[in-house]
C-alpha cells in the first residue's frame, strides 16, 4: 500500500513539473502550444470562411468552451488524473505478475516502417474512440456524462473538448489494453494526438470551405 501511496504523490510532482514545462519551453513537441497554435488557426478560418454567417467574434459561451478544453486537457490531469491513472497502471501490472505476465506487449512493431505503425496505431485507436463513442450515446448512465457536450447551442471550434471528465476516464481505461499490447514510442501518440485534436476542432468548427478537398471535412461540422 505505501508503494501505490508513494506512486500517488510522485504523480502530482510529476505532472506538476511536466506542466511547468509545456507552459514555460515551447518546443515542437509542446501539447500547450500545439493546442493554442491550432485553436487559433481554426478559430481564424470561423471568422474568414463562417458556415453560419452572422456569428459575434465571441460565440455564445465561448469562454466556457475555452475553460473546458484546458481543464479536460491539462487540470484534470494535475487535480487527479495522472496520479490515479500511475496507480492503475501499477496495480494491473502487479495483477498481471501474480500470473507470471511481466510484458503486456503482444504485436511488436519497432521494426515496421513509420508509416505503418502509425496507421495500425491510427486504425486501432480509432475503432476504440468509434465505439466508446457509440456506447456514451446508448448506454444511458454513459449518456448522463455525455449530454454535457451535446450542450452547445452554437457550434465552435472549441466545443470540441467540451465534455464531461469522466468521459476521460472511460476513452483511457478502454483504450489502455489494447493499445499496451502495441509496441509503440511516445512520439506516436503525439503525432496521432495532434492529428485528432486538428481534426475534431474541424468537425466542429463555424467554418465553411467551398472548394478543395478539405470541403468535406469543413462542411461537415458534427
Amino acid at each position: 500500500m505505501e508503494k501505490y501511496f508513494k506512486i500517488f504523490l510522485d504523480g502530482y510532482y510529476g505532472y506538476w513539473n511536466y506542466l511547468q514545462s509545456e507552459i514555460l519551453y515551447p518546443s515542437w513537441h509542446n501539447y500547450f502550444y500545439w493546442l493554442i497554435g491550432l485553436s487559433l488557426l481554426v478559430w481564424m478560418l470561423e471568422v474568414i470562411f463562417p458556415w453560419r454567417k452572422g456569428r459575434p467574434f465571441f460565440r455564445k459561451d465561448f469562454w466556457l468552451d475555452a475553460f473546458y478544453m484546458f481543464f479536460n486537457f491539462f487540470l484534470f490531469s494535475l487535480i487527479l488524473y495522472n496520479s490515479l491513472s500511475n496507480v492503475f497502471v501499477e496495480a494491473f501490472n502487479d495483477f498481471l505478475g501474480l500470473f507470471g505476465i511481466t510484458n503486456l506487449v503482444a504485436i511488436e512493431v519497432n521494426s515496421w516502417p513509420v508509416w505503418g505503425q502509425f496507421l495500425l496505431l491510427f486504425v486501432v485507436a480509432d475503432f476504440i474512440q468509434w465505439n466508446v463513442h457509440r456506447m456514451l450515446h446508448r448506454v444511458p448512465w454513459l449518456w448522463e456524462f455525455h449530454k454535457v457536450h451535446h450542450s452547445v447551442e452554437q457550434m465552435g471550434f472549441a466545443a470540441h473538448l467540451r465534455y464531461h471528465w469522466m468521459e476521460t476516464i472511460v476513452y483511457k481505461s478502454m483504450q489502455y489494453i489494447p493499445l499496451a499490447m502495441i509496441g509503440f514510442g511516445l512520439a506516436d501518440f503525439f503525432v496521432l494526438h495532434i492529428f485528432t485534436i486538428a481534426i475534431g476542432h474541424l468537425n466542429h468548427a463555424n467554418v465553411k470551405i467551398s472548394y478543395g478537398p478539405l470541403k468535406y471535412i469543413f462542411n461537415n461540422p458534427v
